[in-house]
């Protein structure tokens, strides 16, 4: 409970300080007060701090912990109710606008008597805990982490799927015919569970590393300094030392010396490695190794960055994970009790200790009955935290969520809950949900920061990679989700459904995606004081009364199964404080009244039916990010209004996009903002509006002066005219990426005159001729290229060309070849060739791999072909990972779409 505390209180407190800079008669008048009520505040976050990283706590703890949250709630409450209010009045029309300003007195007069309420309320929340006290438990929340890696190990001779994982990591421990025998460091890097400890420890005690490494070491990482570590490395080896990292260091390079060595670091959590890495000595000649486990990624690239490795793990198939349950569950294959256990199953996401703590747990219950093995799987979550059989995964999930740097990172990993678990979570639709929610400060860049480091600690796991390795959807490992749901509904942060017992508290962030969703009702007391509201399915009738919701800030209906009335969509209308609205299903008319939303950040229309878009919609003063595919209405009358308006108010940063018009073309000039548009050409676009797109096209990439931009453009002209792109550049722009789709026969102009063009993806109808080729190695500065098309004659990329190119991407039905001459692309990292006749390219030569990551692959390729790759792959130091991918024509068309 002590973490969403924390991080609530402190928002909360920053919120009202910043509220009341800006109603200074409020302030004068309630000095006093606002000063206690920021110093009981300080003391509350301090005292939260202290208990933070504590396992149990006191009953008086968790209720004093408990009354600081709902004063936190009190204050955004009273500070929302009050904007609301004011923003009501605000929208009156400019005959009642004086009446509106005679009934703001007694409101102000209301939220000073409020602010007075909660001043007392916090110093009584303060005294209450100086009475009683904490009654802080001192241990540490993550059990012993050693502990855990011992009991792993037992499990060792009874997991399956672990041969090729053990081959695989020999192989890379193994020398490399050809290259120099030397120092390697291998990271093995995963979350919790999923089998780090149990590889590594398999791999230490086979008898090639037995036979071929004299001296060996076994050293555990987690909760310790580098001192700690190196002094038990050498502890090991047998010499007792003692002193700091620098005399450690030396001792440990003169006992190894030019020896042999294998030393295993395991569950490395901070960033050791830069203090002990000389003390292991890089001898030529001697081809010693280091193995290090560990579930932060920045972590294993950090130990692996020179002549090292990354091996990432990897899930337990469908049919091995079946197998290790059913064994672990003591059920035969055949069983009825095995269809029984199919939903704990997708609950372990393939992890091997979530599938053999919880077989065990579900086995030590006996025979139950269906219903009784339902609820038991529906709560593994409350189970987690009381039973025995399940102690080793629950340590392994509550250290992951401590060792997370704050409490707003964890306040964020809670936020997943909201979402089902066979859903993948758009990474962008999460992050503009955050903000709206207040949770940032509206700091988008500190946002995506946060996000990095859950897929960083692997405890978010990318489902959807795009071009340029960012993550485009993610998903929490299922039982990290188990316990995020457990811990959200302890601390009433989220409430998925009222179809049981009422949960304690007001409801203030609902989620509805169970199957009996639909049926759970809402009582009307609760309806004012929820702050987010999502709907995966169908809801009842009395969820979708949005004339009773005061403060929601995010409405999120895009999977809502519900039909939305006209009704539906004026009430929501007037949701003033909206800041995130999400739409689906039939809808097709936008009502004029949506200029009522002032507070609007994000409007999604992407999956109604909507076609043409309100122009109030355009002049919604906060409006950042617009998502659809719409026209606009006609503005002949308003263009100069509209024009005016978006220079000097508008925020719009995103429009992704429009199908194009004469209207949205002579907006789009004066959207200075502007750093991402999507844009369809169709075939009805009149010679005028083509005329007037290709200025504010040109226009939009000009006004791209520097780097930091980040400004993409994604335009689909399969039905209009080349024309659209002939125009030239005047002077060196800016633009990040670039997608085009359509009849591509020669490289557009404009496109080899831009600067800092990193991502660079064509789409066309028929083929890339040789021309077109030719013309991207004109395009300097490309990190990531893809290129789409039905065929594609030889491509050669020659030395000097395209030298900071990462990745590549071909998607093909047929090829003439490939070439890439020796010494060109110096910085490959990743090439993906998906196209059935790759076989019998003579240009891509084998020793390309030495300078690759990885190669993914069409999955058609013959069984010789595949073995002659992965055979090749074993032949260079880094190992680049091969990959085969299945392609079909509608995988290829899905492809082609930006």
């Amino acid at each position: 409970m002590e973490i969403v505390a924390t991080a609530f209180v402190g928002r909360v407190a920053l919120k009202l300080f910043a509220f009341l800079d800006g109603n200074y008669k409020l302030r004068r008048n309630l000095e006093h007060d606002i000063q206690r009520i920021r110093m009981e505040l300080d003391m509350i976050d301090a005292a939260i701090h202290d208990h933070d990283g504590r396992r149990s706590s006191s009953q008086v703890q968790t209720a004093w912990i408990q009354l600081a949250r709902e004063l936190g709630h009190s204050i955004d409450d009273c500070i929302d109710r009050f904007s609301h209010r004011l923003a009501k009045d605000a929208a009156a029309s400019p005959l009642r606008k004086t009446v509106s300003r005679l009934k703001t007195a007694p409101i102000r007069t209301e939220f000073a008597a409020e602010i007075r309420k909660i001043r007392k309320i916090s110093e009584e929340v303060s005294k209450l805990r100086e009475c009683y006290g904490g009654g802080e438990s001192s241990t540490s929340e993550a059990s012993a982490p050693g502990a855990l890696s011992e009991e792993a190990h037992a499990l060792a001779a009874d997991l399956v799927g672990m041969d090729a994982p053990r081959d695989e990591l020999l192989d890379l421990i193994r020398d490399t015919d050809g290259h120099p025998k030397q120092l390697k460091v291998i990271s093995i890097v995963g979350f919790g569970g999923s089998g780090k400890t149990l590889l590594a420890r398999e791999v230490y005690e086979s008898d090639t590393v037995v036979c071929q490494y004299k001296a060996r070491a076994w050293v555990r990482a987690a909760d310790k300094g580098a001192v700690d570590v190196l002094k038990e490395i050498l502890e090991e080896l047998g010499m007792q030392v003692t002193g700091d990292a620098r005399k450690l260091s030396t001792h440990l390079r003169k006992c190894l010396g030019s020896k042999r060595f294998f030393i295993v670091i395991d569950d490395m959590r901070t960033e050791l490695w830069n203090t002990m890495k000389n003390s292991f000595p890089a001898v030529m000649g001697v081809s010693s190794r280091v193995v290090v486990t560990t579930p932060i990624q920045y972590i294993a690239n950090a130990c692996s960055s020179a002549h090292g490795h990354v091996y990432a793990m990897r899930t337990l198939s469908e049919d091995l994970s079946r197998q290790l349950f059913l064994k672990e569950a003591s059920l035969e294959d055949s069983s009825p009790s095995n269809e029984l256990g199919s939903e704990a199953l997708k609950k372990c996401d393939g992890l091997p200790l979530a599938l053999v703590t919880t077989a065990q747990f579900l086995q030590s219950r006996g025979d139950p009955t269906w219903a009784e093995w339902a609820r038991l799987c529906n709560n593994l979550g409350e189970h987690l935290e009381t039973e025995d059989t399940l102690a080793r995964m629950k340590s392994v999930v509550r250290h992951s969520y401590a060792s997370l740097p704050d409490h707003f990172i964890k306040t964020f990993l809670l936020y997943l809950g909201i979402f089902p678990r066979d859903r993948p979570v758009r990474r962008e639709r999460l992050i503009r949900r955050w903000l709206a929610e207040g949770l940032f400060g509206g700091d988008a860049e500190l946002a995506t920061c946060y996000f990095k480091k859950l897929v960083d600690h692997s405890i978010i796991r990318p489902i959807d990679v795009s071009n340029n390795t960012k993550v485009k959807t993610c998903q929490t490992h299922g039982m990290m989700l188990e316990f995020i749901l457990h811990k959200s509904r302890c601390e009433n942060f989220v409430t998925l459904s009222h179809d049981q017992a009422r949960p304690p508290g007001k409801t203030r962030w609902l989620s509805l995606h169970h199957e009996s969703a639909g049926r759970a009702r809402m009582s009307r007391e609760d309806l004012p004081f929820v702050r987010s509201l999502t709907i995966f399915g169908k809801a009842h009738k009395s969820v979708l009364d949005f004339s009773k919701y005061e403060l929601l800030r995010v409405l999120d209906l895009e999977e809502c199964q519900d039909e939305l009335s006209d009704k539906h969509l004026k009430e929501i209308c007037n949701l003033l404080l909206l800041r995130y609205l999400g739409l689906g299903g039939p809808i097709a008319v936008l009502p004029k009244e949506i200029a009522k939303l002032k507070l609007l950040e994000t409007l999604d229309i992407t999956r109604t039916k909507i076609e043409i878009l309100p122009v109030e919609v355009i002049e919604l003063p906060c409006l950042i990010h617009l998502f659809g595919k719409f026209k606009l209405e006609d503005v002949s009358q308003r263009v100069s209004k509209l024009q005016r308006f978006l220079s000097e108010k508008s925020n719009l940063q995103t429009l992704s996009g429009f199908v194009a018009d004469k209207g949205i073309a002579q907006l789009m000039d004066h959207m200075n903002n502007l750093t991402r548009v999507k844009i369809w050409c169709e075939s009805t676009t009149e010679a005028s509006s083509i005329t007037h797109l290709s200025k504010s096209i040109k226009g939009f990439i000009q006004r791209g002066s520097h780097a930091s931009d980040h400004r993409s453009l994604s335009l689909n002209f399969n039905e209009c005219s080349e024309d659209l792109l002939s125009f030239t550049l005047e002077k060196s722009c800016h633009l990040s990426k670039l997608k085009l789709q359509g009849n591509i026969f020669s490289l557009p102009p404009f496109v080899t005159a831009l600067a800092g063009l990193t991502e660079l993806c064509l789409s066309s109808l028929g083929k890339f001729t040789g021309d077109v080729l030719a013309s991207l190695s004109m395009v300097h500065s490309l990190q990531y290229l893809k290129l789409i098309a039905t065929h594609m004659e030889k491509f050669v990329i020659r030395k000097g060309q395209l030298n900071i190119l990462l990745r590549m991407c071909i998607v093909v039905q047929s090829m003439e070849g490939l070439e890439i001459e020796e010494e060109a692309l110096p910085c490959f990292e990743s090439l993906q060739l998906l196209c059935k006749g790759v076989n019998g390219f003579g240009g891509i030569r084998m020793e390309l791999l030495g300078r690759l990551k990885e190669v993914a692959l069409d999955d058609g390729l013959s069984d010789k072909a595949k073995q002659e790759w992965k055979e090749a792959a074993k032949m260079h130091p880094r190992r680049p990972k091969v990959l085969f991918i299945k392609t079909s024509k509608q995988h290829l068309s899905q492809m082609s779409i930006i």
